[in-house]
This record gives structure tokens, sequence and C-alpha cells, in this order.
């Protein structure tokens, strides 16, 4: 009894207390489904994958995003016999927002993702652990992209 009437005095509270979102999706502007994506390049198969798995084609798009990606391997641990015990990959995405329309720029930039891996006795283990972490730059990277693009859209959708 106790607990219903907290919880109805806490969902009181909550419901007055005068919280608006500032960005409200509806069907006609649904950000997720109103952009296609474009690349200017051909990364790594496994960049190409992450890109596909986080991006959903659509036929009718508002919106078309050009993708330049650029991978990066550096060694960052160097051992006294001159072989390499880390790497750090940096996956750079320079990313244009263009309006399908009439074909202009809305906004573009440049994110990155950077992880690193060390070098194990194995070579196949050593290629797996590049894929690997070549993969969760990649997502890293994306995440901050679709951040931007989504907050750009819906900057454009309040003017």
């Amino acid at each position: 009894m106790i607990r219903n009437i907290l919880l109805i005095s806490i969902l009181l509270t909550l419901l007055s207390c005068g919280f608006k979102p500032i960005h409200k999706l509806s069907e006609n502007n649904a950000i997720s489904a109103s952009y296609s994506i474009g690349l200017i390049n051909e990364p790594s198969r496994e960049i190409i994958e992450e890109i596909n798995a986080t991006f959903i084609s659509v036929d009718n798009e508002t919106y078309k995003v050009l993708l330049k990606v650029d991978e990066e391997l550096s060694p960052l641990l160097i051992n006294t016999n001159g072989t390499v015990a880390k790497y750090r990959i940096e996956i750079t995405i320079s990313y244009k927002l263009i309006l399908s329309s009439n074909s202009n720029v809305i906004t573009e930039g440049v994110v990155r993702g950077v992880t690193q891996y060390d070098v194990g006795t194995s070579e196949i283990n050593n290629e797996e652990a590049k894929k690997s972490m070549t993969r969760t730059a990649t997502q890293n990277a994306l995440q901050i992209l679709v951040s931007k693009i989504q907050s750009s859209i819906s900057q454009t959708n309040d003017n």
C-alpha cells in the first residue's frame, strides 16, 4: 500500500515537472531512415562491414552522407630488439551531409575512432586482433558520426 502511494506520488511529481523533449521524432521525419551512405574510397573489408551493419540503405532518402575512411596503423610500443609489441589503430572518417533535393552541403566534418592491440607470438592471432580492433575503432567513430548526423538533421528540420 505504501509502495503504491510512493510510486504514484513520484510519477505525479515527474509528470508535472515541465520536462519537454528538445527533439521529437515523428513518422514524417524519422532520422534513422532519412539518409543514405556513400563511400568515396574503398576501405578494408572490416570497415565496410561495420558501416553496412550501422546504416540501413533507403531508396528515397532526404539526405546523403558521403564518407571517406582512412585507416592508420602505427607502432605504439617497440621492444629493444626492434620488434613491435603494441600497435595503435586510428580510423578517421571524413563526412559530408548533403541535402538530396538540391545537393547543398549541410555539414561536413571528421570523426575518429582509436584502439590499440598487443602483438602476440602467432601471426594468425595478430591478424585476428588487428581485424577485431579495426572493427572496434570503426564502431567508435561511427557512433560519433551517427550522433553528429542526427544532430545536424534535427537542426535542419527545426529551421
